[in-house]
């Protein structure tokens, strides 16, 4: 499978807002330069260099029809952090999806793909004694089913502020703010977080309400396994055949998981898990509205079980010394 092509469908740029905006003619050479350098990814207690996961899940719809649904949702992550001799570091990445949902019944069968191309950019400040490390980044994206020419409704502007305190090596206190301009409004959502190393191997870590894991070590520095909470909520502007609609996507999983280093630094990993949130919805432009009869592919489904699969390049900062 070629990864680039996947996350590389028709897009056609509207060229006087481009060329007029500094703001966009600074993102895409950012963009573009990210796509040339190799990249890394900064998280806690890891860093992805790259990754891909593929996620999928089946469903049927909640009306009498008995039609049934399949989502596929691809995602591919690059980072760039670049380290400065305080301590402090630039970070940079790319996060892409492809959400790709079809409708299926005994007498038609109807699909529809959107893509997502987020480009954070920011810089992690560290104190003096180490203790306080401040996190500000901007996030600017794209979301769209990518069916007419590239303009202001398909743009996103976001950033994210995060304050995290360590009072020794085995507890961080995290909390901070997450903002998006999205299709359905300001989504402004409070952060906060504890990373626990309770032992060399369980740790507790992550920042609510986006991603929470308990994990544990089975195999030391090899085999990794344990749950995860995941929150997601994004939406991504529709055609103008679709009026210019959006399709609002609030993710709410509980999941088990697995991590396999399988050769040094190249991870397998899996996740098992259960739908607690919504499907991807299609919602009425500039309104709360459900829109259900022109595009059915994105009406309400019954809750879903799911699966998860990816391979990752994965910088454990956790490992001991004589691994």
């Amino acid at each position: 499978m070629n990864i680039l092509k996947l996350f590389t469908p028709k897009i056609q740029f509207n060229k006087s807002i481009f060329l007029n905006n500094p703001f966009s003619r600074t993102a895409f050479v950012l963009f573009s330069l990210i796509f040339l350098i190799a990249s890394k990814g900064l998280s806690q207690p890891f860093v992805d260099v790259t990754s891909f996961n593929y996620q999928t899940f089946s469903s049927k719809y909640k009306d009498n029809t008995q039609s049934k649904n399949k989502t596929d949702d691809y995602f591919f992550n690059l980072f760039l952090p670049k380290q400065f001799k305080n301590g402090n570091v630039l970070l940079m990445g790319l996060n892409s999806e492809m959400l790709n949902s079809s409708i299926m019944s005994s007498n038609t069968s109807y699909t529809s793909k959107l893509y997502m191309l987020i480009l954070p950019i920011g810089f992690r400040f560290v104190s003096i004694n180490k203790k306080w490390n401040t996190v500000v980044m901007s996030l600017q994206k794209i979301a769209s089913d990518f069916k007419d020419v590239i303009d202001k409704h398909d743009y996103q502007y976001g950033g994210i502020f995060l304050q995290t305190y360590i009072p020794n090596e085995k507890v961080k206190i995290k909390y901070g703010i997450y903002y998006n301009r999205e299709f359905f409004g300001n989504l402004i959502v409070p952060l906060f977080g504890v990373d626990w190393k309770v032992s060399d191997r369980l740790y507790i870590y992550g920042v609510l309400p986006t991603n929470y894991k308990v994990e544990y070590n089975i195999i030391k520095n090899k085999l990794y396994t344990g749950f995860n909470l995941k929150f997601f909520t994004r939406s991504y502007r529709l055609s103008q055949l679709q009026g210019n609609d959006y399709v609002r996507y609030n993710e709410t999983q509980i999941k088990l998981f697995i991590d396999y280093f399988a050769y040094k630094k190249i991870l397998l990993f899996a996740e098992l898990g259960y739908s607690l949130g919504k499907n991807p919805l299609q919602y009425h432009y500039n309104t709360k509205d459900l829109e259900t009869i022109s595009n059915p592919v994105y009406s309400p489904l019954k809750s879903y079980p799911l699966i998860n699969i990816g391979l990752a390049y994965r910088i454990r900062m956790d490992l001991t010394k004589d691994n």
